[in-house]
């Protein structure tokens, strides 16, 4: 069974993140978008501050980074994270979150969602 759009689309943000490929994310989202970096913030719906949202994972030493894909659908669908990094103090940091995502007719993202939380 081939995967569909949305394992698809959650592994290239893997991906990018794990890499550190910003410049990739205009691959998987689309040209107007809605992207929720934080559910009690305003949705980010240009690419200047989409880029600058993830200018923070520049400085991640990433220990772990799972996503497990819990609906995947054509063009909707969900995920849970679990994600581990060290920052460069030497701090380690651990959250855990979920993902809602809906894809266009070209599989790039018009809505993505996040909810998380850090482990104290």
């Amino acid at each position: 069974m081939s995967e569909l759009p949305v394992s698809k689309w959650f592994e290239e943000l893997k991906r990018i993140w794990l890499e550190k490929d910003i410049s990739a994310l205009k691959e998987i989202i689309a040209d107007e978008f809605d992207y929720y970096e934080d559910p009690y913030l305003p949705a980010i719906k240009n690419w200047d501050e989409l880029e600058s949202a993830w200018q923070e994972i520049k400085d991640q030493n990433i220990k772990k980074l799972d996503i497990q894909v819990l609906i995947d659908g054509t063009d909707e669908g969900s995920g849970m994270y679990h994600f581990i990094y060290t920052d460069p103090t030497g701090v380690q940091h651990e959250s855990r979150g979920s993902y809602y995502l809906k894809l266009n007719s070209e599989c790039k993202a018009v809505e993505f969602r996040q909810w998380w939380t850090v482990k104290e």
